[in-house]
């Protein structure tokens, strides 16, 4: 069996992780027992795990059990028989640190640009998620942003918000026109769409190697349950 294309996983800690998978957007939560199954079914080592599950004590009806997580993982989109894909679990982002940056003034300069971000944002949010995944690998080709322009981009979209709109702008709609603002002027930010575990949460946020913005009021960031990025576009080196 493969992992189909699109799916990304990160390891909350505590025995939790998520996972997203970008074909229909969806996540996942699971525990290090569903994660274990997930890799034998991969390996083709089912039989051995379940017989290893049952020495380690699991309790009830383990081939059962074993058979019942591979069927969950295959509804989910997890697993397919199809060629296509990897015979490995997804590789996890690097590290991104999740220190808020303190935010910045903005002139009207930027409040325009970010009017043009968030019409864009809400264009871009109509399409699938992996398709807007896509689209922002293309900002790879532009240097990073410094600090004060993130700030400022990052500033500047929560002020703009039309109070007309009948849609929604949250989390993923203020963050992506946050990277799209910064793209407007000619320097690139990273979406990243995180988790942080029990009580189970996914949030998106902006990222550069500077820290993180859109980690404030409920969503900031807790040493007791921190947020990790899942999946971030575009896709972020190890080295940055």
């Amino acid at each position: 069996m493969r992992v189909p294309p699109g799916v990304h996983r990160a390891d909350l800690g505590g025995g939790s992780l998520a996972v997203l998978a970008l074909r229909d957007g969806t996540w996942q939560w699971m525990n290090e027992a569903t994660e274990r199954i997930w890799s034998a079914a991969l390996s083709g080592t089912l039989p051995e795990m379940a017989e290893r599950m049952r020495s380690e004590g699991m309790p009830g009806d383990v081939e059962e059990i074993v058979f019942d997580t591979v069927g969950r993982l295959e509804r989910a989109g997890l697993l397919t028989d199809a060629d296509r894909g990897s015979a490995q679990l997804p590789a996890q982002l690097p590290v991104l640190t999740t220190v808020a940056v303190p935010s910045a003034r903005c002139g009207p300069g930027m409040r325009m640009l970010a009017r043009v971000g968030l019409a864009l944002a809400l264009t871009v949010m109509r399409l699938p998620l992996r398709a807007r995944m896509w689209l922002l690998g293309g900002l790879r080709v532009l240097p990073l942003a410094p600090p004060g322009l993130a700030a400022s981009a990052a500033a500047a979209v929560p002020l703009i918000r039309p109070s007309w709109w009948p849609g929604r702008i949250a989390c993923m709609e203020v963050s992506l026109a946050t990277v799209l603002t910064i793209a407007l002027c000619g320097r690139r930010a990273y979406w990243v769409l995180g988790a942080r575990r029990m009580p189970s949460e996914a949030h998106a946020w902006v990222w550069t190697p500077a820290g993180a913005h859109g980690l404030s009021g409920r969503d900031a960031d807790d040493e007791r349950r921190p947020w990790v990025g899942v999946a971030a576009a575009p896709p972020v080196n190890s080295h940055e």
